[in-house]
């Protein structure tokens, strides 16, 4: 399998660009240095991606983890080693995600992300200069990284579990689902650009999550893997790795 990844980016805003990263090197613009390819899935009618910003295109209307599954069934993905969703307002640069990919390769990372500068964050995912990369029971869906092995679970589970409105709560239940821990990369940094109030509707997000973690998902470990899930609401750190 090549040394190559694939970021699917459901997108219906312009590229957003942060005075932290490398201006002009946006991670979604297609320049040669890339570890990676960029598909976009333009879910707007109105929005015209840039030019030079995907390598891949796709229309199609629908919320992000409901069509991470559709898109898989249409593009070629099984040859990408990491393959990643990400949210498109999110800002960092070309090197930081190749950096990111890098020693995902090199640890073996079965999922990650880049720690995090945005305004609001779980603890074990805001950036720590003092480390490589740390070792935590959870990272968000805003911009993960999956290894090929652990995408094609992902996606089992996002075929499995219907929400009608909000996401929330999948990423909290998604390293039992696995069985495996993940990874934050704090060498780099990736910034959440628009403020959490215009990203989903609090009431439907905490309603579906509680019946995920509560009803849905107890049921759904027990009944397809005879695995004891007992409720938990903790994201935390296991072990960092420092400079040096």
């Amino acid at each position: 399998m090549a040394n190559r990844a694939l970021i699917i980016t459901p997108t219906g805003c312009p590229i957003m660009e942060h005075e932290d990263y490398d201006s002009g090197k946006h991670w979604r613009m297609t320049l040669p240095e890339r570890t990676y390819d960029t598909c976009v899935v333009a879910f707007r009618e109105d929005f015209e991606p840039e030019p030079n910003s995907y390598d891949m295109i796709i229309r199609k209307k629908g919320y992000k983890y409901k069509l991470i599954p559709q898109i898989a069934d249409m593009i070629k993905w099984d040859h990408y080693d990491y393959i990643g969703c990400w949210d498109d307002d999110y800002a960092t640069d070309i090197q930081s995600v190749n950096r990111s990919l890098q020693l995902a390769r090199q640890f073996d990372f079965r999922l990650f992300q880049q720690s995090t500068t945005s305004f609001q964050t779980y603890d074990c995912l805001k950036h720590n200069p003092e480390w490589v990369f740390s070792e935590t029971n959870f990272i968000e869906l805003g911009v993960p990284f999956f290894r090929n092995d652990i995408y094609r679970k992902v996606l089992r589970f996002l075929n499995d579990y219907r929400y009608q409105k909000s996401d929330w709560g999948i990423d909290k239940v998604l390293c039992f689902y696995l069985q495996a821990t993940a990874h934050v990369v704090h060498q780099t940094t990736v910034r959440h650009m628009l403020p959490d109030e215009s990203t989903y509707n609090k009431e439907d997000g905490f309603r579906e999550m509680d019946y995920l973690m509560r009803d849905f998902f107890p049921k759904y470990m027990r009944d397809n893997f005879g695995l004891d899930y007992q409720y938990s609401d903790v994201q935390q750190t296991i072990r960092a790795y420092k400079h040096g």
